[in-house]
């Protein structure tokens, strides 16, 4: 398994001094002893988790404000600073808390390093479909003005056939007026000569002679004032790092409905919305159809049923490794292992069988791609060899 997972993501503890049905998030007597403990016991963890990843692999890992700024330390002592990839903000919450005197927070984090982020090269992570009928502008305000060359007939106008003289077009109190160095042609709709221009814009030569090199750029002259404006035909949009519903990414309180939906009971503190985690998987695995996902503090289930639905909406055989203990409360108190009352058998197996034949409580709906092979086991071995020649789409470990 060593150098072979396409993606982890993690939703450890936070570290909030509560305790949780899942994990205990108390470590330590005092707030000192609680923050080193928390960062010893992650450091373990993510050491292994970069061992196990792709050259070209990514990790996700959810946090709140408690321990994101050490989090980031130490990700960047274990992954390198240089393949610091993103802080994500997740809008987690529509309302927060009402009664907070100091800040109702309706926001967490989901922290993203690159296993080498040179090896994610051009592709980098999708985001969304670059809508080819979405105009883009080309000038761009804040930059340094500079001298672009556009060859002949790349770029589409509305404006009249006939010999254009140089000049400044358009409002020259404006900082996006475009300086036009020579005389220029239009026929039949297209600038038919060189055009040499000189003003604020978004590319460099250089990223401009690369784009009209992969053929998948259209550019126009707007009328009037003289915009260049482009159209991507190709390639894809980068995720935002705002994550919200503008993205497809929902809330705590959507998570809870849905996992009270498929269980029949509120079982878990605060799950993840499987928007999000799928979110962040497609991101990484959209051109990687047998792509491994890890998940070795995998609660509720949530990214598992994340990668069956993306391997179900875009296709794919994606498959997905989740760890989770069994501890549980019985009789008011918290057991190791308890039995069909634990978290591993009464929430995550429960969540995955019914993800995958949509038998939820709340009535049948259209099951998942994939199948599930549910295992116990008292020890793993740090590079996950046992589930190396698996090959099943969703495998769990308690």
């Amino acid at each position: 398994m060593l150098g072979k997972v396409d993606v982890i993501y993690i939703d450890p503890p936070y570290n909030t001094g509560a305790l949780h049905f899942a994990y205990d998030d108390k470590f330590g007597p005092n707030a000192d002893a609680s923050h080193a403990e928390w960062v010893a016991f992650m450091r373990a963890r993510l050491t292994i988790a970069r061992d196990v990843l792709a050259e070209n692999g990514v990790i996700f890992i959810a946090i709140d404000d408690n321990e994101q700024a050490r989090l980031r330390l130490l990700c960047d002592e274990l992954f390198g600073e240089e393949n610091f990839v993103c802080q994500f903000i997740w809008h987690k919450t529509r309302k927060g808390k009402a009664l907070s005197r100091v800040a109702r927070q309706v926001t967490e984090y989901v922290l993203c390093f690159a296993k080498s982020k040179k090896l994610l090269g051009k592709e980098g992570l999708f985001g969304s479909e670059p809508g080819a009928d979405v105009a883009n502008p080309f000038h761009h305000r804040p930059n340094k003005p500079r001298l672009i060359t556009f060859p002949p007939n790349t770029i589409r106008t509305s404006m009249d056939d006939g010999d254009y003289q140089p000049g400044i077009y358009g409002d020259p109190n404006d900082s996006l007026s475009a300086e036009v160095k020579k005389t220029f042609t239009i026929k039949d709709g297209w600038i038919s000569t060189e055009l040499e221009v000189f003003g604020r814009f978004r590319w460099t030569q250089r990223n401009l002679d690369a784009e009209l090199l992969g053929g998948d750029v259209e550019f126009h002259i707007r009328k009037g004032k003289f915009r260049i404006i482009f159209y991507k035909s190709n390639g894809h949009k980068a995720p935002s790092s705002l994550l919200d519903d503008r993205c497809g990414v929902g809330t705590y309180e959507e998570a809870s409905k849905e996992l009270e939906a498929m269980l029949g009971c509120q079982s878990f503190i605060y799950p993840k919305p499987t928007s999000l985690i799928k979110y962040l998987i497609k991101a990484v695995t959209i051109n990687r159809p047998y792509a491994l996902v890890l998940d070795f503090f995998a609660g509720s289930g949530v990214t598992g049923h994340a990668v069956a639905q993306l391997n179900s909406e875009i296709g794919g055989y994606r498959s997905c490794i989740l760890i989770t203990d069994n501890s549980g409360k019985i009789n008011g108190r918290f057991v190791e292992d308890a039995g069909d009352q634990g978290i591993c058998s009464a929430i995550t197996a429960v969540r995955l069988k019914k993800a995958l034949t949509g038998a939820w409580a709340s009535g049948q709906v259209d099951g998942l791609p994939g199948s599930l092979v549910h295992r116990k086991i008292a020890r793993y071995s740090s590079d996950l060899s046992e589930f190396s020649e698996d090959g099943q789409d969703l495998v769990l470990a308690a």
